[in-house]
């Protein structure tokens, strides 16, 4: 049986702890691949914690690539890690600042607020949140999910059109099925290495795709015979870009042309800090081929697993055809319901806007001494194209040995990046307050001087 030590009064919540042990453990080889981890319970019960601790570090463990959840079998460590896990080090200290992107400060998350509604919800004693529901969702929170999107992306979105699910990547395999993994998937090259990931076990080919000034290279997409384009156009991973406005004229008119799908994932716009947005291309004109995905990892917590996409008219019957319910509890779906109509939502992403603006702040002036900043305005990570002479190959070990964890934008790659692109890192900010950006990049001087 894996165990570990976890201090419940620690800064770091309970469930990064129990993520990071298993992290290392893999890593190192400790869990080598195809390993079957212990069940939620026995887990819980073996380290004195919650369920709901082991299952949101299972989640997150599953979200970036390291284990996979198989039906009616358990969770297992994957054969392959992903693209951007660095290699294990021997004597590497324990990791005490996280730069690493895709995180939420879970400590900001509103407790009081979100328990005050569940509790409202189980009082209430409505049974037919118990059975399947409907396979898109609850109706009343998708009404309430067009209305968010209306008011903070102008789309125009019909709550009959949007589905709900358990993760992006949930949505993104059953979107698969749905257009059909005969198609060419374009991804972005640098891109996100998850979407890649989920598009081959759903059996999609895929054509990794270089960018062109900050945006998916759309004369390669009319080349490459692509039947449908996974973009974040309104902050580029890894990069940090915005996608133009002609840029996206452009994207949206090689879909109608070619009778593609555009998977316009959304995925932290709602962190703006400076300037003014583009609108989304599922608002824009002739956006009939866009498959717009967003989720509530980021705005509230990773475990929550709460994810949503809009279609198409014309992928609608499709979809209810092939789907008998819902991936995500009634619980959760009403709970988010309420959170949404009593106006929490977006009251906790004004207040996290400010948060995650004096960190950015703070990171920009600690990152001074290190090399170039470079943040384009949107989302929760920066990139530093590091100065120095130190050999590129030895910046993250170094870091690694540190207590520092980052990654490198040529680790997003498929295709050669260049060798500019191994010099520069990212440095996410959402998950360490401005004390702790300060001593981490202090501590990544150390590293690399």
């Amino acid at each position: 049986m894996f165990t570990c030590e976890l201090n419940p009064a620690s800064r770091v919540t309970l469930y990064d702890q129990l993520y990071e042990a298993l992290r290392i453990q893999i890593l190192q080889g400790g869990l080598p691949a195809g390993t079957r981890l212990p069940s939620k319970r026995e887990l819980a019960a073996h380290l004195s914690v919650s369920t709901a601790t082991v299952e949101a570090a299972y989640g997150r463990l599953t979200d970036e690539g390291y284990c996979e959840s198989r039906p009616r079998s358990g969770m297992y460590v994957c054969a392959q890690l992903p693209d951007d896990a660095p290699p294990a080090q021997r004597g590497a200290a324990p990791i005490r600042w996280d730069f690493s992107t895709g995180t939420a400060d879970a400590g900001q998350f509103p407790y009081a607020a979100w328990a005050r509604l569940m509790r409202e919800v189980l009082s209430e004693q409505n049974t037919s949140l118990l059975r399947s529901g409907d396979p898109q969702g609850d109706e009343a929170l998708r009404v309430q999910i067009a209305g968010m999107l209306r008011r903070m992306r102008g789309i125009e979105a019909k709550a009959e059109n949007i589905v709900l699910g358990a993760g992006t990547e949930v949505l993104t395999a059953a979107l698969v099925a749905l257009i059909g993994r005969e198609r060419l998937f374009a991804v972005e090259d640098p891109g996100y290495s998850r979407i890649r990931r989920v598009l081959v076990t759903c059996g999609a080919r895929i054509s990794p795709t270089p960018l062109s000034g900050g945006a998916i290279d759309v004369r390669a997409l009319y080349l490459s015979g692509a039947g449908a384009a996974c973009v974040t156009p309104s902050h580029q991973f890894p990069t940090g870009h915005e996608m133009d406005i002609d840029r996206r004229a452009a994207l949206l008119r090689w879909a109608r042309e070619t009778g593609a799908y555009i998977l316009e994932d959304d995925y932290d716009s709602e962190f703006r800090f400076f300037g003014r947005g583009v609108p989304a291309l599922a608002a824009m004109d002739g956006a009939e081929q866009v498959v717009y995905m967003n989720t509530f990892s980021r705005t509230l917590a990773p475990g929550l697993r709460l994810s949503f996409m809009l279609l198409p008219d014309a992928l609608v019957p499709a979809y209810r055809k092939m789907h008998a319910s819902c991936s995500v509890s009634g619980f959760e779906q009403e709970t988010l319901r309420k959170f949404i109509a009593g106006g929490h939502l977006e009251r906790h992403i004004a207040r996290m806007r400010v948060i995650y603006r004096g960190r950015l702040q703070a990171m920009e002036k600690a990152a001074a001494p290190l090399g170039t900043f470079a943040y384009h305005g949107t989302g929760l990570h920066a990139l530093l194209d590091v100065g120095g002479h130190m050999p590129a190959g030895e910046l993250i070990p170094r870091a690694a040995q540190e207590g520092v964890r980052l990654s490198r934008l040529c680790d997003h790659s498929v295709m050669s990046p260049g060798q500019q692109a191994e010099r520069v890192v990212l440095l996410g900010f959402a998950g360490m307050d401005e004390a702790a950006i300060a001593e981490g990049m202090a501590q990544l001087q150390r590293a690399w001087r």
